[in-house]
């Protein structure tokens, strides 16, 4: 083969390589370089629990009405943060404060375009299958454990949402949010 001729294939060669480290190096530049993009909301439920909701939510009013409390009034925004949250759990089939990519619960308030002075959160598991027993079960829970009645009792708080999700096994899954 003619010397011009295995020159111009070794260059040719060359910007090959070249072009495919340029390409390579741009794929991996984008990646790099590229700020993570934020995980999309889940879609929300239809609103099937919302009398059992608003239950719960005036069972912990009368537990504070009890204790000489004021009131807590219900917050949409609120419960757009609760709702996600329940409905994540539900899904996923667990009960924690941290939701499954690592989002805290003032996390998930900020997420809502909530601002506040301090937060708390309860939740709450039922395997049964009786929706109507859910929020004493509940409430008789949260009351029953030194944290979260602590969270219920407390004279700071004045807004709250109470969020329940039902998991495919029947089980449900709820969050009570608690803002100032």
């Amino acid at each position: 083969m003619p010397t011009a001729t295995r020159l111009r294939r070794k260059r040719l060669q060359a910007w090959s390589i070249i072009a495919a480290v340029l390409v390579v190096g741009a794929g991996f530049a984008v990646r790099f370089s590229s700020p993570a993009k934020p995980a999309a909301a889940p879609a929300l439920a239809p609103d099937q629990f919302g009398t059992t909701e608003a239950r719960l939510l005036d069972l912990v009013n009368d537990a504070r009405r009890q204790a000489g409390l004021d009131l807590l009034a219900s917050s949409d925004q609120l419960m757009t943060a609760a709702r996600i949250h329940s409905e994540e759990m539900a899904a996923h089939r667990y009960l924690a404060h941290e939701g499954d990519a690592g989002d805290a619960p003032a996390d998930r308030l900020s997420a809502a375009g909530l601002d506040y002075q301090e937060i708390a959160e309860n939740l709450f598991s039922y395997g049964g299958p009786d929706l109507v027993a859910l929020p004493s079960q509940a409430l008789t829970t949260w009351l029953a454990s030194p944290e979260p009645r602590d969270n219920l009792l407390s004279p700071q708080f004045h807004l709250a949402a109470v969020a329940i999700a039902r998991a495919i096994d029947g089980s449900f899954f709820v969050t009570l949010d608690l803002m100032r």
